[in-house]
């Protein structure tokens, strides 16, 4: 990677640029081809300096890993914030599960590490209730007939629908946005007769 001019930055935005940097050579270059050394050269600093922040590798991933997961989860609230009706909420939904699912992002490839994922576990699980509840209580906003136990059971069986959606899109590399599309039909198609009317 070509070197940065290096230019004077708060201590905060050092970080958050040491952080940026890494994020980029991970991405690039995987695991093996990230080092202390080759991070301070890709940032335009010194050894020293990067070691001012950061004392290993493995605190930079675990770092990394942490802004990402924080970073994913601010998004999500984001975006279902902005939704207008039960459909652009399923939609999100969807959008969500195929972006835990694609491989290749650098959230992805620390996840897959074991270590890493132990680091940060209680982060993971509870960001993963949090996004959770979000949802549940934004699907029972936009579709007032639906109850606590159906909403829960539609984020279920929605996210599995999701998921091998997304996988297939890995494997065979098929239209993402359609394959979106086609799972926000299935599950809207799939739901609405059965809750259309819990009276009945």
């Amino acid at each position: 990677m070509a070197q940065k001019p290096r230019t004077r930055l708060s201590r905060e935005g050092r970080r958050s640029q040491l952080l940026d940097t890494a994020a980029a050579i991970i991405e690039d270059m995987g695991f093996a081809g990230f080092t202390m050394e080759t991070l301070a050269k890709a940032a335009g600093v010194s050894n020293p300096l990067v070691y001012k922040y950061f004392d290993s590798r493995q605190e930079i991933f675990k770092e990394l890993l942490l802004r990402e997961l924080e970073d994913f989860r601010l998004k999500i609230r984001a975006k279902v914030a902005s939704t207008h009706s039960f459909e652009e909420l399923v939609r999100v939904f969807v959008e969500v599960n195929f972006e835990q699912s694609e491989s290749g992002n650098v959230r992805d490839v620390l996840l897959s590490q074991a270590d890493l994922r132990e680091a940060v576990a209680k982060t993971i699980q509870r960001n993963h209730k949090e996004i959770g509840r979000t949802l549940i209580e934004s699907v029972i906003e936009e579709n007032r007939t639906m109850t606590l136990e159906q909403a829960e059971h539609l984020l279920y069986m929605g996210s599995a629908a999701s998921i091998a959606a997304a996988e297939k899109v890995n494997r065979s590399g098929r239209s993402r946005q359609r394959l979106i599309d086609n799972t926000v039909s299935f599950i809207l198609g799939g739901f609405a007769a059965p809750y259309a009317d819990t009276d009945s």
